[in-house]
């Protein structure tokens, strides 16, 4: 076998030092290996630590020096359990030493010494005390091929305790995306006293020793590492490490801090999601990592990644991690909605982030009362039946003309013709001498539909203009038109428009559509533009002819959408970006009003302001503070009432039966007109 780093090292000594007479050491028997071997040497006193002082050959004595005095000797030690080590110093830095082990066994005097795969060595004792141990060993000392015998003097030994090697290493466990633990590590203890125990502190009060509890003593000296399994809910915690050998206390580290925020709790997964009715059960795999704190499930419009108006919300806290399942008995007013679910640990941090999609759980589900437009770009309300007109982009991308019941949440008829243009004019429904007729501004004219089923009839258009900017129906089938220089009247026989007058209005043009024609009562007429500080006053006679302009002090403060609100019966216009009532009898400024910031619908008397403070500019994300509130203004009162809303309310109105109806959304949205990553437009009833 290869001799071991001891003899060679002695070999190395024998070679290149001088040699002396000690009385001590017998001659070598150049005679015979076996001769004068002790062969009733007692095992226990062979037992323990030794360092060899002398070597002979052939009568020349070598003493053997430390091979570092700062550090001291190398020894050897016999260990009962058959194991033999060997301490050879390899550098004087930090007085490292190289540790090996091998068997031995002793027979008659002569000890075998074997490595690992069976090859051994002998050692043959000539004498053994106590104190000192006297052996020979076979070594090509000269040379030439020939084995040499060796005499060497060992004594017994005491080293210096070991020089700490190990409290320093003491550090956190590299820290990644899965890491769910506070976990140490250092180098195990390799001296050779016997080891006792590792003690592992943690401080209480701030990054210091004194303030510290004992959380774990370790009296395995190959462990190598230690977790925390009840940490302190902190952000920071720090620790330290304590070493202990037979001969005390080895060393301490420094205290190390951890940061818990780069941990992730382990992740969990939905197991099933099913639907049944208006309730979703939600079940998924309990938690198996550290540090629980609680289960998040929440509701997105999205799946995964980031993206315009991707929201997602909370839906239910659960802290018992048994609880492995939930029913949402309130589920979102959203089609397909994603659940997700997170773990937390005590410290907040969450187990995935938002935008991945290993958490989650798209259903095929909604509910009824959710319609499939993505956004919705005209809408009309009939006065007399609980029903509303709607015109938008479904879910698969194309646009439909419906008209939805929202009483029985059905639709009562769908298009047979989908417009295929739309303008900044919104469609209207009207009581005609042709019965209820939806009209649908279409380029140069209007698409007549049949308001009962929504058949395409067919398209009237007024031939003296080519184009125009807004119209209304004066009764009596009567019809005005505007451009951005002329009001028209036609009279309406079936699907021909029949010329009766014009007149001059706004002579300087704005190249926008933001032209407004206003019906008042008694067939008046107001024609304004958002960049005109006054509007022209038009009267209609029973025939259709048109009246002289009339300048009045009126602003119609109305962009491409023609949503600025009239009320016969209090005789007022709002301008709705400046929350201000202007009468149409003074035409002066009659009242103003703060809340709700952003009106969007009056009663059918006047008498109250519908609306809300969600600001139809911001952006809509999880943060924006939106809110599912609807606010009404009393004129007479001067009273704000709020009401709770199942969703967001985008637009309201009151029904013929005097119930307060809002159009709203699942998620926060800009406005109707706006798409969002999935359908979430539904109608309720508010009051």
């Amino acid at each position: 076998m290869n001799k071991s780093y001891l003899i060679l090292s002695l070999l190395f000594l024998f070679i290149y030092s001088g040699c002396s007479k000690d009385d001590d050491l017998p001659e070598s028997n150049k005679d015979g290996f076996y001769s004068n071997t002790l062969v009733n040497a007692n095992p226990s006193l062979l037992s323990g630590t030794w360092s060899i002082f002398q070597g002979s050959y052939e009568g020349n004595l070598v003493d053997i020096p430390a091979t570092y005095q700062e550090c001291g000797r190398d020894f050897f030690q016999f260990i009962e359990n058959g194991l033999y080590k060997e301490y050879i110093l390899t550098t004087s830095y930090e007085c490292q030493r190289q540790i090996t082990d091998f068997q031995w066994d002793l027979n008659d005097g002569i000890i075998s010494i074997s490595n690992a795969v069976g090859q051994s060595d002998e050692m043959v004792i000539t004498e053994l005390t106590s104190e000192k141990l006297t052996f020979k060993i076979k070594i090509d000392i000269d040379d030439d091929g020939e084995l040499d015998i060796l005499t060497l003097l060992a004594k017994r030994y005491a080293p210096p305790n070991d020089i700490d090697l190990y409290s320093y290493t003491f550090q956190p466990a590299p820290v990644d995306s899965s890491d769910d633990k506070i976990k140490f590590t250092w180098q195990p203890y390799s001296g050779f006293y016997e080891f006792e125990k590792y003690e592992v502190y943690r401080s209480i009060n701030g990054c210091t020793k004194t303030s510290a509890e004992l959380l774990a003593t370790i009296h395995d000296v190959s462990t190598n590492f230690f977790i925390d399994e009840d940490p302190l809910a902190q952000d920071n915690i720090c620790y330290f490490l304590k070493i202990y050998n037979e001969k005390g206390l080895l060393g301490e580290s420094q205290v190390i801090e951890f940061f818990t925020e780069y941990l992730r709790p382990t992740k969990v997964g939905f197991s099933t999601v099913n639907p049944s009715n208006t309730e979703i059960d939600l079940h998924w795999q309990p938690y198996q990592g550290n540090y629980f704190s609680h289960y998040e499930i929440t509701v997105r419009n999205y799946t995964g990644g980031t993206g315009s108006g991707y929201q997602e919300y909370p839906v239910k806290i659960i802290n018992d991690i048994e609880t492995t399942s939930y029913v949402d008995k309130d589920p979102p007013y959203l089609m397909d909605p994603v659940y997700a679910i997170y773990s937390y640990d005590i410290f907040g941090n969450r187990s995935s982030e938002p935008y991945t999609n290993e958490n989650v759980w798209e259903l095929d589900w909604s509910r009824p009362e959710v319609l499939k437009f993505s956004s919705i770009d005209l809408i009309s309300i009939d006065k007399d039946q609980p029903e509303i007109y709607l015109y938008g982009k479904e879910k698969n991308g194309n646009y439909n003309l419906i008209k939805f019941n929202y009483q029985n949440q059905q639709i009562s008829a769908t298009a047979n013709k989908v417009p295929d243009l739309m303008n900044s004019i919104n469609m209207r429904v009207y009581e005609t001498g042709n019965g209820k007729e939806l009209f649908f501004p279409q380029g140069n004219g209007l698409a007549v539909y049949d308001a009962t089923n929504l058949s395409f009839k067919y398209k009237i258009v007024p031939q003296r203009s080519l184009g125009f900017y807004d119209f209304v129906y004066l009764g009596d089938n009567l019809f005005a038109f505007t451009d951005s220089d002329i009001i028209y009247t036609y009279k309406r026989f079936n699907g021909n428009l029949e010329y009766i007058d014009q007149k001059n209005h706004f002579s300087t043009h704005f190249g926008s559509y933001n032209y407004h024609l206003i019906a008042l009562k008694d067939k008046q007429l107001l024609v304004g533009h958002f960049y005109e500080p006054n509007s022209y006053k038009f009267s209609i006679s029973e025939t259709g002819k048109i009246s002289e302009a009339e300048i009045v002090n009126i602003p119609i403060k109305s962009h491409y959408v023609k949503n600025t609100f009239y009320s016969a019966e209090r005789n007022y216009i709002i301008n709705l970006l400046e929350n201000k009532l202007y009468s149409t009898q003074t035409f002066n400024l009659k009242d103003s009003f703060e809340k709700p910031y952003f009106p969007s619908g009056i009663s059918r008397n006047g008498n109250l302001i519908f609306g809300s403070n969600n600001d139809p500019e911001w952006y809509p994300e999880n943060e924006t503070i939106h809110e599912k509130k609807a606010r009404i203004y009393n004129l007479t009162t001067g009273q704000l009432n709020t009401i709770e809303t199942k969703g967001y309310p985008l637009m309201l109105f009151e029904n013929s039966t005097g119930q307060i109806i809002s159009i709203s959304s699942g998620f926060k949205r800009p406005g109707l007109d706006q798409s969002m990553p999935k359908p979430d437009i539904f109608v309720e009833v508010v009051r």
